[in-house]
């Protein structure tokens, strides 16, 4: 190994020494040690790269171990922001389909008609309206969310204890709006049937 002078005591010392083994001088020139990525160190980078790659710009980790955990960091920031932009878009078509509604024809249908058609045959009222536009007015009965946090209001003929009725789902643009209903009112809709789950299922639902 090479070795060279120690500048405060003049013997000879490796040049990869901490320190002089005479005076104990510390080695400048030392080249720092190895610092290893730990297990824990490496499960935090790959789990939150955002915080923990930036642990490998440390003294003594490797070029490689920096090149690695900054690229995963890239990496996550980039599958981030292209999943940012899918629900972006998924949002944008969601709230564009109301008013594609408008645009299409709509058919003008009695409460009382659609609701005795899927309470007699479900396969007969699917043919008839499932898929299809429709324009229905029907008496709130109630103006819920559902588990996952979905706007819906139940319209039935103002009936009691009335299976099937109409559950119309909203999307959050229309919040306020439902906000300001009441139980019983009566309301018109615009929605697209999607067919029979103890309600006739409603989506795409606005406000006449």
């Amino acid at each position: 190994m090479p070795m060279i002078n120690c500048p405060d005591c003049s013997k000879e010392m490796s040049d990869s020494a901490p320190a002089c083994p005479n005076c104990g001088k510390p080695n400048t020139n030392a080249p720092a040690p190895v610092r290893p990525v730990g297990i824990l160190l490496g499960i935090g980078i790959f789990l939150i790269p955002l915080i923990f790659s930036w642990f490998t710009l440390r003294k003594g980790h490797t070029t490689k171990a920096k090149v690695i955990s900054f690229g995963w960091l890239i990496f996550s920031l980039a599958i981030i922001g292209a999943q940012d932009g899918t629900n972006t878009s998924g949002s944008s078509s969601r709230s564009a389909s109301p008013a594609k509604a408008s645009s299409e024809q709509v058919m003008q249908v009695n409460i009382r008609t659609i609701l005795a058609a899927y309470e007699n045959n479900e396969v007969g009222a699917d043919n008839q309206y499932k898929g299809k536009l429709i324009e229905v007015t029907g008496i709130v009965d109630d103006i819920k969310k559902d588990i996952m946090d979905n706007l819906y209001v139940t319209l039935g003929t103002g009936a009691q204890f009335e299976i099937p009725q109409i559950q119309a789902f909203f999307d959050g643009s229309m919040n306020n709006q439902l906000g300001q209903l009441r139980k019983r009112q009566q309301l018109t809709v615009v929605c697209r049937v999607d067919g029979l789950m103890m309600n006739v299922l409603a989506k795409d639902c606005v406000i006449k």
